[in-house]
């Protein structure tokens, strides 16, 4: 492999997201789904494995996934990005929670 490839493809690569919700209490919380979020959609696997989610963004799974769980006692679910970003702003659509247009 050559080092132009690997720059290829580390650089079109998704980033990893979790989904995690929060129960009543704050500190009451669970994994629910791991992502990928891509340039145009997310993707995103239930951690039973069950549910599959295609989405426009990892914003929108996120609510998705709140909306459907609501009667399970979910008080909010947040995206958690894997690969080190701390962002604390929500995400707009964009891949880093950053810009609209920004990557990485």
């Amino acid at each position: 492999m050559n080092e132009s490839m690997h720059e290829l493809a580390a650089g079109e690569a998704p980033r990893l997201f979790a989904i995690v919700e929060e129960h009543g209490d704050p500190k009451d919380l669970r994994v629910a789904g791991y992502g990928l979020a891509y340039e145009d959609r997310a993707e995103v696997n239930s951690v039973e494995g069950d549910f599959h989610l295609a989405s426009q963004s990892p914003e929108h799974a996120r609510t998705l996934f709140e909306i459907s769980s609501r009667s399970a006692g979910v008080r909010r679910a947040h995206v958690v990005w894997l690969d080190g970003t701390r962002s604390t702003q929500p995400d707009r659509g964009g891949l880093d929670g950053r810009s609209e247009g920004a990557k990485r």
